[in-house]
């Protein structure tokens, strides 16, 4: 039995209990805001994309901050934030803290990305809306146990994030020594010479032909 099934079986022999987000976290929207509106500086502005739209001198929310994208190509997608962000083009979500861990609730919307992604309407421009996000249904288990899903999960993202650093530092050199391997000065140098693939067919014809 693993960790998280002992401590399920210790603190909440009955089951765990299910209900809407909605029911036990808040959602609030952003404040628009255009390029042309901001002040230099250092905070993060949350749009429609994956990444930070452009940066302004103020904030609109601290701490622990969940945010979803509100509209666009990347409508839905939700990032997690601890530094002051100022939330535009989106909209957060804000769990009772008596019952949820905030980076619980990131890690159950991510596992329902997908889901979330599916929700998006409109025409020309998609978009999410809290209300969909809210009818979404969370187990809830006791403080301590999202603790420990929530250590587990940041752990497993960082080892993710290890490999595919390492993956990336493979590719480089395996490009470095392909390259390096594969070029030779024209001309030719200790026996090499350079010929076309078709040249190099016929040759090696040649030679079977010579050997027979």
């Amino acid at each position: 039995m693993s960790g998280i099934e002992e401590l399920i079986a210790e603190l909440c022999p009955e089951g765990v209990t299910h209900c809407a987000l909605g029911a036990v976290a808040t959602f609030r929207r952003g404040t628009p805001i255009t390029k042309n509106d901001t002040v230099e500086g250092s905070i993060p502005v949350i749009a429609g994309g994956r990444t930070p739209a452009y940066f302004h001198s103020d904030s609109n929310r601290s701490g622990e901050t969940i945010a979803v994208a509100g509209s666009g190509a990347y409508a839905g997608f939700v990032t997690f934030w601890t530094d002051p962000v100022f939330v535009s083009d989106a909209f957060t979500v804000h769990p009772d803290p008596t019952l949820l861990a905030p980076k619980y609730v990131y890690h159950f919307l991510l596992a329902n990305q997908e889901v979330i992604h599916a929700k998006k309407s409109g025409g020309g421009v998609p978009h999410v809306k809290g209300s969909d996000i809210a009818r979404l249904r969370i187990p809830i288990p006791p403080l301590e146990i999202q603790q420990e899903i929530v250590r587990i999960l940041d752990t497993f993202t960082e080892l993710e994030a290890e490999l595919e650093a390492e993956l990336e530092a493979r590719r480089r050199q395996y490009a470095y020594y392909r390259d390096s391997l594969l070029s030779f000065p024209e001309g030719g140098y200790g026996g090499f010479r350079w010929v076309s693939l078709e040249q190099s067919s016929v040759d090696s014809l040649v030679n079977l032909r010579m050997i027979s």
